[in-house]
């Protein structure tokens, strides 16, 4: 972004707790285990808004199944001022629809 002109910067406002592989848990499971996986770090405040241009913040996940990792993320996000503007993610999976 900076490359291309744009003011940003890189802020890491979000611990992630231990937290059960995803892979085996179904969609309620994993509901569960996101919305305790994530701790805003001490210190990390909300960047001050410039006049007429409030800061974007961009959630990045590195894969989005059902999204409530995405979800619980932007939740404690929202607690501490950082609220997303928008999400970006990697990859993604297709959900499997059982027969």
């Amino acid at each position: 972004l900076t490359g291309a002109g744009w003011p940003a910067r890189l802020v890491r406002p979000l611990r992630a707790l231990p937290r059960p592989d995803s892979a085996t848990l179904d969609s309620a499971g994993r509901a569960r285990a996101a919305e305790s996986a994530f701790r805003a770090r001490p210190g990390v405040a909300a960047p001050p808004v410039r006049a007429g241009s409030p800061p974007v913040v961009v959630l990045l996940d590195d894969i989005v199944t059902t999204g409530v990792t995405l979800a619980a993320a932007a939740r404690v996000l929202t607690a501490t001022g950082l609220s997303p503007s928008v999400a970006a993610v990697l990859a993604a999976t297709e959900k499997r629809r059982l027969p």
